[in-house]
């Protein structure tokens, strides 16, 4: 039969499974309440057979928020991945965070299927539903390679180590390579992602596939009762692509005074954070850049022999600080982001910036710790993983299926709204401008554009 049939095939046999999506602005509420939408849940009370896990974006979070308004547990001690399989025996509700998610396995897996509870999943943001695997150098962690480039791709195909079986790829524990070392083996990394993942194969040179994606694995959310997710611009994002290729149907709820309440039809909803009529963007020659600032671009700035354009964006940078610092902005409610490997290049001693104490990871979610600050500077040009991309791209094209498109620029857009939403911009009642510096094009362009959309939807309503 084949390959693609015994595909098509497999899907037909899949449990039907949904995710009830909570896609609402950032500052409108989404934690507090499903944390209001779990207390008052009757399902929960110790005499049902009914449970509850969440997963929140830090320790903080859980420990200071989540844990102090929830009955429930987090995982007691280290490794904290064997130490939740006794919270579910014994039938405990739990909070932990999504990183603990992430290396969740086919042990997991098996605790929750044979718990005598049923476990209801609530994730504060989405977790990473892709897992960077290959692609560029190969990288190491204490002797063991946790990113593949294509060579040792290769070298596993040749080894044995890997073996492709109706379209997806499995680590062989009967291969040579792995009976010489079964203690300690420097391809530990992909036995672990296949525990974890499923694999495919991208690329093709010389009879051998020449790269690795890997997406979480369906039956890790399809052992809860239920799957329920905080987000926002979810409709055409990663967990569309990922539910459009593991046969997950879609519902949609919004906030509405503080409680979830489902869309009309269960549809996706065009929703826009309040706020944004307080956002002042910095544009105009002293603050702009014409060069990309992505990962890409950066990896030229700290190579460029003169380092003129490195002067050149630290320059803008100060403009920009000096500029909001005229507007009331200080050092203490200043907060700027770039990658983490490129931080060290806007290194300030506090004189013409902030030092990096003021520096927040561009993934940041769920913290409101800064709702104090009033200026930002948005320094990168995001883009996702070009493997995965270049990966559905293909599929999509195979499969005649444009859901499984990724979208770049919603991606980007998304990742820019949640980091300048951590600003005095989710504080509702204040009425102070946010200054924003976005010195790439492209992000400060779709920044414009959304707020564009938004007073277009404002008109309508108004209407």
């Amino acid at each position: 039969m084949p390959e693609k049939q015994m595909q098509k095939n497999a899907t037909e046999y899949l449990e039907p499974l949904t995710f009830h999506i909570i896609d609402a602005p950032m500052g409108s509420g989404k934690s507090s309440a499903l944390i209001r939408n779990i207390k008052e849940n009757r399902h929960y009370k110790k005499e049902t057979d009914i449970r509850f896990i969440v997963f929140v974006a830090s320790v903080k979070e859980r420990d200071e928020r989540f844990l102090q308004e929830l009955d429930a547990k987090p995982p007691p001690c280290e490794p904290y991945c064997k130490s939740i399989l006794g919270l579910i025996a014994r039938g405990e509700n739990i909070v932990t965070t999504q990183s603990l998610y992430n290396i969740f396995n086919e042990e997991t897996i098996e605790a929750f299927h044979q718990s005598p509870y049923t476990y209801i999943a609530y994730f504060d943001e989405i977790p990473p539903l892709f897992h960077g695997a290959s692609g560029g150098r190969s990288q190491k962690d204490g002797g063991i390679l946790t990113r593949f480039g294509s060579k040792d791709v290769r070298l596993m195909q040749q080894e044995r180590m890997i073996l492709l079986e109706n379209g997806k790829i499995h680590y062989n524990p009967a291969c040579e390579y792995h009976q010489r070392s079964p203690e300690r083996n420097v391809f530990d990394a992909i036995r672990d992602l296949n525990s974890r993942c499923n694999l495919f194969p991208y690329g093709e040179r010389d009879g051998f596939f020449t790269g690795i994606v890997a997406f979480t694995r369906r039956e890790l959310f399809a052992c809860f009762r239920e799957c329920w997710f905080c987000s926002y611009l979810t409709g055409d994002s990663m967990l569309a692509n990922y539910c459009a290729k593991n046969h997950i149907d879609m519902v949609y709820y919004h906030i509405e005074e503080g409680r979830i309440v489902r869309n009309p039809e269960g549809a996706y909803m065009e929703t826009y954070p309040e706020g944004l009529e307080r956002l002042v963007i910095l544009d105009d020659r002293r603050f702009n850049m014409e060069n990309s600032l992505s990962k890409e671009g950066y990896r030229k700035l700290s190579r460029s022999r003169d380092g003129e354009e490195l002067k050149q964006l630290q320059t803008s940078l100060r403009y920009a600080y000096e500029f909001m610092k005229e507007r009331g902005v200080r050092s203490s409610s200043f907060l700027f982001t770039t990658f983490k490997d490129y931080k060290e290049l806007l290194a300030s001693d506090g004189r013409h910036y902030p030092t990096l104490k003021r520096f927040l990871p561009c993934n940041a979610k769920a913290t409101n710790e800064y709702s104090h600050c009033t200026g930002v500077a948005y320094l990168c040009n995001r883009y996702f993983d070009v493997n995965c991309t270049n990966y559905l791209s293909q599929l999509a094209e195979e499969e005649q299926n444009p859901r499984l498109r990724f979208n770049n620029d919603t991606f980007a857009l998304s990742e820019l709204l949640q980091f300048i939403w951590r600003s005095n911009l989710r504080v509702k009642n204040s009425e102070q401008p946010v200054y924003v510096y976005i010195p790439d094009r492209r992000m400060r362009e779709l920044l414009y554009g959304f707020i564009e959309k938004a007073k277009m939807n404002r008109r309508k309503r108004c209407s």
